[in-house]
């Protein structure tokens, strides 16, 4: 039987959640019954290297771009639109705001049989960053409401939209941004095998300036207004404050970078990383893993810490109360408040017998719900559903039985 054919498109293959998901999906695919393309933009390469590795083949539009740019976007979309059209795709899956608004329209243009969407987060998210202080102050209402219509507009020929958690889903179907029955929600997956680590703790706390024989708190994201760093910085400051020898580390880069390493210039005992490769390895060292997010879809980095059996206080944002429950696999905290935070770094060090309770859920909580092959095979239920609906494949026993699978 012919293969199907698939294109997965993403505005950037930079580090981050959505990218690391879309990734393992792509070299996930069975290849018994898929053939599988990706195409991005250039703004963030960081991944590049494994998109081509992983994927059939590989495209690159340099006019796909995650700013606002009505000049290269109305380019973009008629360069995807003529893609489409000549190499006549059975699925065109699309993941991140701006791939999700062009690559759906391009696709519907170019009369591609089936359009899906993966939200890893909504791009009109408003939390709360102080008291009485939003994110409105950067993302005005009328933004939020055009950003919000124009999701409407494309969610309205799409034929599936997959969530990443069912809290997303609810907010998506309460705001009536599709019908109930397009919504699907799959978690994204941890690659677990890249886990399974074996760390020498003294040797490892060398080679990153750290002591071995301190309590290390450590968060991992985008330095972003997204992740919150500067409250992450609060919250260790004030842990310092009573506990004077705990060290605090960052693994990230972004747009917040400056004010950052301006925010820890004289505290020696906060150490910011910079992006890398070796996380499972540093998540190893963590005795408290601390989010500090003022939105996410679930939390990729919150996902793995639990994997590897680190603490966690988090911010009760978005889908992280669904993988985080408070006082049973980790501790919550409301978004914007970094003192909150602390109270909840500082218990899980002060109650190692009660963390130890936590460590055990946590990692039951995450496997097997996040195991990327149990995405990516939940993924491929849902596109053969689709494709036995459309007629492009004829339903078999094993159709059928997967038929409600997602």
């Amino acid at each position: 039987m012919e293969r199907i054919k698939i294109l997965h498109i993403i505005t950037h293959l930079g580090i981050g959640g959505a990218q690391d998901n879309t990734l393992l999906t792509v070299k996930g695919h069975s290849r018994d019954r898929f053939e599988v393309h990706l195409a991005t933009g250039q703004d963030y390469t960081d991944w590049e290297e494994k998109g081509r590795a992983y994927a059939d083949e590989f495209f690159r539009f340099p006019d796909l771009c995650r700013s606002a740019n009505p000049k290269a976007d109305i380019l973009a979309l008629n360069q995807l639109t003529d893609f489409l059209k000549k190499n006549q795709y059975h699925i065109v899956h699309t993941h991140s705001a701006k791939a999700g608004t062009l690559g759906r329209i391009a696709a519907r243009r170019a009369k591609v049989p089936i359009i899906i969407h993966t939200f890893h987060s909504f791009g009109w998210q408003v939390a709360c960053v102080a008291n009485t202080r939003s994110l409105q102050a950067q993302i005005s209402n009328a933004k939020k409401l055009f950003y919000m219509k124009v999701e409407r507009y494309v969610a309205a020929f799409s034929d599936a939209l997959i969530t990443v958690s069912e809290l997303n889903r609810q907010e998506a179907i309460s705001i009536n941004l599709a019908a109930t029955e397009k919504f699907t929600t799959i978690y994204s997956g941890i690659d677990l095998e890249r886990f399974k680590v074996n760390v020498n703790r003294v040797e490892k706390c060398a080679s990153l300036g750290l002591d071995p024989n301190q309590v290390i708190v450590g968060t991992v994201g985008r330095l972003s207004v997204q992740k919150a760093p500067l409250d992450f910085i609060a919250a260790a400051k004030t842990v310092l404050q009573q506990k004077p020898n705990v060290q605090f580390i960052m693994i990230g880069d972004g747009p917040q970078a400056a004010e950052v390493r301006q925010a820890i210039a004289n505290e020696p005992r906060i150490k910011l990383f910079g992006y890398r490769d070796d996380i499972p390895e540093i998540l190893s060292l963590l005795n408290v893993f601390a989010l500090s997010s003022h939105w996410e879809g679930l939390g990729r980095a919150l996902t793995e810490a639990m994997l590897m059996k680190v603490p966690v206080a988090a911010t009760a944002v978005d889908g992280v109360p669904e993988l985080v429950t408070h006082q049973k696999s980790g501790l919550l905290s409301p978004p914007g408040q970094p003192a909150r935070l602390a109270e909840n770094i500082i218990w899980l060090l002060d109650n190692p017998e009660e963390t130890q309770k936590m460590r055990k859920c946590a990692i039951e909580r995450v496997i097997p719900a996040f195991d990327a092959k149990r995405m990516v095979e939940q993924i491929e239920i849902l596109y053969e559903r689709l494709l036995v609906e459309k007629g492009f494949i004829t339903p078999t026993p094993y159709h059928l039985n997967n038929s409600q699978a997602v």
